[in-house]
């Protein structure tokens, strides 16, 4: 057994040297690795998943915060999120609430 694998070296280390280097290289980084191919690939679809998620959120605060803004400034935007938001009326006034089904 011995002597076939080395007869299998001898053959190999004339010729495809590089090839077997490149694939115990391929093998290695696959599997054996700490930091394996496979952990990278996750890793980085993972990443792109948390960039989008930021991406949406920081469009979330962008428009929260014009909207603190026009209640801010605006009189009739605070008085309709007043209505919408705490129900608030008029004296004489009725406040009908519709909820969806």
């Amino acid at each position: 057994m011995r002597e076939r694998l080395w007869d299998i070296w001898d053959r190999v280390r004339d010729s495809n040297r590089y090839v077997l280097a490149f694939g115990l290289f391929l093998v290695w980084m696959s599997t054996i690795a700490e930091v394996d191919l496979f952990r990278m690939i996750n890793t980085r679809i993972e990443r792109q998943h948390i960039e989008s998620r930021i991406d949406e959120t920081q469009g979330l605060i962008d428009d929260l915060d014009i909207q603190l803004e026009e209640i801010r400034t605006d009189p009739s935007v605070k008085e309709r999120y007043a209505r919408e938001s705490y129900y608030m009326h008029k004296a004489e006034e009725d406040v009908y609430v519709f909820v969806d089904p």
